[in-house]
């Protein structure tokens, strides 16, 4: 399945990237994610000479001591390129959202009893970031953002939730290498 997906979403891009001189669209990734157990693929696509989308599913996870992290989502944002930049390249102003679903599986020692548990939680984002992202002729990119966001998680067992509790405004920074085509 992920193969046919894959494959479609391919045969699109090359279909909206046919005929065209300058880069419309941009494939890129998020170097520093994936040394921390999080990796996302992101398209952009300009839809105007000053204005673009951009679709980022995400995915991740990590094991430290007796505790297994992972989790998978989508964000979506539309960037407006300002003064003399045009989409999708240079100084740019972003909102953006985000939904995410995963889970925390723990092992615990208490008083000599040992056991394990489970934490599911969903979260939805908002942001507000300014960016600027380079093109050069060799097609390479590099996106560099900051902004803030606001989380807010919600937690599917609120009691067993180990205190977690995450929401509030939180930086939001970005960096994401790829290629404009």
């Amino acid at each position: 399945m992920k193969k046919v997906l894959f494959s479609i979403a391919f045969l699109g891009i090359a279909i909206f990237s046919m005929g065209q001189d300058e880069p419309q669209n941009v494939i890129k990734v998020n170097p520093l994610g994936i040394l921390f157990g999080s990796a996302n693929i992101a398209f952009e696509r300009a839809i105007s000479e000053k204005s673009s989308v951009v679709i980022a599913p995400s995915f991740g996870g990590f094991k430290l001591g007796g505790m297994k992290y992972s989790n998978v989502g989508i964000g979506a944002e539309y960037r407006y390129y300002l003064g003399q930049s045009t989409a999708p390249a240079k100084l740019y102003v972003s909102p953006g959202v985000g939904f995410s679903s995963g889970k925390v599986k723990y092992e615990w020692d208490v008083f000599g009893e040992e056991g394990n548990d489970k934490i599911k939680f969903t979260s939805l984002n908002a942001k507000a970031v300014i960016g600027h992202q380079w093109i050069w002729d060799s097609g390479f990119t590099l996106d560099l953002n900051g902004g803030v966001s606001y989380w807010k998680f919600k937690y599917k067992d609120d009691e067993d939730a180990m205190g977690l509790k995450g929401n509030g405004i939180l930086p939001a920074l970005g960096l994401s290498i790829g290629y404009a085509f």
